[in-house]
């Protein structure tokens, strides 16, 4: 394993650092975070709105939860959900952990670069989430690239750059600005009947997001509340076999769906407790099936 660098970001966090509970599941709320509002309300808001040259003014992260819930198409918790718990148990941002950004340039394949979109999804979640404001932009470019060349349309636009400049101080709004592109690729996808994209980088965002969260356990003190936050992914994880299901026996998918069959058999035994030797295994296909995706 690679060595890893870590910050402590207590500091510059004002989150409070208290154990999340979520009884078996991760809100599936957030999983739908705004693009999908944007696509359904966009047109309501005022043109000056797109030009401003100031911060913009974004709803509140939390604010929006019960719209975002009932009109969300998106079928699972996004990588912020993840991130989002790992700033409130108090976990430290690991400076090498993500996809590096020069590996983009490996993606030849329509589904390396469907999967990679959505490990380097996550990995901008986690540094925006974590303030980071120069990894968060080379994880911006990195995914602007990648939606180029699947030749997604309207996702990554010149607005949308400018409003996370302006936002980078505020973790909130990029929570929301970024979110809103990923779900807009999500639903260009399936509306262009390109369903196996948008599920490879959705595979590919929850992999990642489980692959930062488990390497976290490694090196914390006290790993209780990582492990809780892996556990309580079970219930994303079988909502994410449900959707990979169509693509399961087709070679777009059948390597995906088998490597996390292989880690859901880790959480059906383990229920609600890990083994250390479960844990252990837990990693290891993680970081096994994750390593796949990105080499």
């Amino acid at each position: 394993m690679d060595s890893i660098k870590f910050y402590n970001t207590a500091n510059s966090c004002t989150m409070k650092n208290t154990k999340t509970r979520s009884n078996g599941s991760i809100s599936i709320l957030l999983a739908a975070l705004l693009v999908l509002s944007v696509s359904a309300c966009k047109n309501q808001k005022s043109s000056n709105e797109s030009t401003t040259t100031g911060p913009a003014t974004e709803e509140s992260y939390d604010g929006k939860a019960d719209v975002i819930k009932e009109i969300s198409e998106y079928p699972l918790p996004t990588s912020f959900d993840v991130t989002k718990l790992l700033v409130e148990a108090g976990a430290s941002y690991i400076l090498n952990l993500c996809n590096p950004v020069d590996n983009v340039d490996r993606y030849i394949s329509l589904k390396s670069k469907a999967l990679n979109l959505g490990v380097y999804g996550a990995d901008l979640s986690y540094a925006a989430t974590y303030n980071q404001t120069q990894e968060t932009m080379h994880y911006l470019n990195v995914s602007s690239d990648l939606i180029d060349e699947l030749e997604i349309n309207g996702s990554f636009n010149d607005d949308m750059v400018n409003r996370i400049e302006n936002n980078l101080d505020n973790v909130d709004s990029l929570i929301i600005i970024i979110s809103d592109s990923f779900y807009n690729t999500y639903k260009y996808l399936v509306s262009n009947e390109q369903d196996d994209m948008s599920l490879l980088v959705m595979a590919g965002s929850w992999i990642e997001a489980m692959y930062i969260t488990t390497q976290i356990s490694i090196i914390s003190k006290d790993n209780s509340e990582i492990i809780d936050i892996i556990i309580a992914q079970n219930t994303s994880l079988e909502k994410l076999m449900e959707v990979l299901d169509p693509i399961r026996v087709i070679d777009t998918g059948a390597d995906i769906h088998e490597g996390l069959s292989g880690l859901q058999e880790i959480f059906k035994s383990a229920g609600s407790e890990f083994t250390t030797k479960q844990l252990e295994e837990l990693i290891k296909k993680t970081e096994k099936l994750r390593n796949m995706i990105i080499t």
